[in-house]
């Protein structure tokens, strides 16, 4: 008899530290949207993560539900939990978790009936970065997490191989060929990965781990700050271009600060506005002036004369604001002051 028979488990990953999302950007035909798994969508999912944990405020406490198929949406279908998502972490590659493993879903991943995950995100935590068709979006928070064969965000790696992984090593996933022991190709292959890496980073290719890590974690946390900055740049000429319309209610601009912000510049976000009627200015309206009267050669000639008093303090705000922007201000803050300034009844 010269068949071979193989009888081979299937190994967790050696630090128990499973990838849940890969890096990259994956396309979700049905939502009609790319999904931007960037270094910065990896920092901020992890970081809300960890933080909802440790205070008790995720679907269960401090752990979330993973269950099968995404079948806890339908209520037709039973909700078992195979396992409870404890932690995240980021690395290069992606977002790794660690799992505390149920008996039913510790067979389900033992035996491989169950490979990968598929990962949740709520709309309401998607940042839109593009409004091209289909927009691209950066998912900011993990919604929820669920075991599948069939991901829709493809280049994962298997929750557990058929091979045993590397001792001591992190590197779960085992590259088979034929010429050098397997574990002599995955350490191999990892050094490789891990140099360039390295030489990515700015780093020389010999680097240690450690000195990787604390350099991608640099970048992690100043690419953060970056978009803490970005957002409140962007919050404040949101704030210098309803000042500029004078626009003061607080619920028109509650309503219109959510439209205005995804917007890609000021030119859009101006453009938005003058299509509703809100234009450099004008003050606020919820609907076009109702005269009942008729008009007459008087109020044309009234008309046109509040027309050219209207164009000469048009005139008057742009040069206070540009002796303003001279003055160091930024140009949506010394509009607005120009703006409320104009705006000022005149004394003596």
């Amino acid at each position: 008899m010269n068949t071979l028979i193989l009888n081979h488990p299937f190994h967790h990953p050696a630090d128990h530290w499973y990838m849940i999302e890969p890096v990259g950007e994956h396309p979700h035909h049905r939502a009609g949207v790319v999904q931007v798994i960037d270094a910065t969508a990896v920092h901020l999912i992890v970081t809300h993560f960890n933080a909802a944990a440790a205070a008790g405020k995720l679907s269960h406490g401090r752990e979330m539900l993973i269950d099968h198929e995404h079948f806890k949406h339908d209520p037709a279908k039973e909700t078992i939990a195979y396992g409870w998502l404890q932690e995240l972490q980021a690395r290069p590659d992606g977002i790794y978790g660690r799992i505390r493993w149920t008996h039913t879903g510790r067979q389900a991943v033992d035996g491989g009936d169950y490979r990968f995950f598929s990962t949740e995100y709520e709309p309401a935590d998607l940042k839109i970065l593009a409004h091209e068709h289909p927009k691209r979006v950066r998912p900011q928070k993990l919604a929820g997490l669920t075991l599948t064969n069939d991901p829709n965000n493809k280049g994962g790696r298997p929750i557990t191989n058929s091979l045993r992984p590397p001792e001591g090593g992190a590197d779960a996933v085992i590259f088979a060929g034929a010429g050098a022991p397997v574990a002599d190709q995955t350490t191999t292959k990892r050094t490789n990965i891990m140099k360039n890496i390295a030489v990515k980073l700015g780093l020389a290719a010999e680097a240690g781990d450690d000195a990787i890590l604390a350099e991608a974690t640099r970048l992690l946390n100043r690419n953060a700050e970056l978009e803490t900055q970005n957002q409140t740049l962007l919050g404040e000429q949101v704030d210098g271009i309803l000042a500029e319309c004078q626009i003061t209610d607080p619920k028109i601009i509650q309503r219109l600060k959510p439209t205005l912000t995804p917007l890609v510049n000021r030119a859009e976000r101006m453009a938005y506005l003058a299509d509703l009627g809100f234009k450099p200015g004008r003050a606020e309206s919820i609907a076009p002036r109702v005269l009942n009267r008729g008009k007459g050669e008087a109020t044309a000639a009234a008309e046109r004369f509040a027309a050219h008093d209207e164009q000469a303090r048009v005139e008057k705000i742009r040069n206070r604001a540009s002796e303003l922007t001279r003055q160091g201000l930024r140009f949506d803050a010394a509009w607005a002051t120009a703006v409320n300034e104009a705006n000022q009844p005149a004394v003596g």
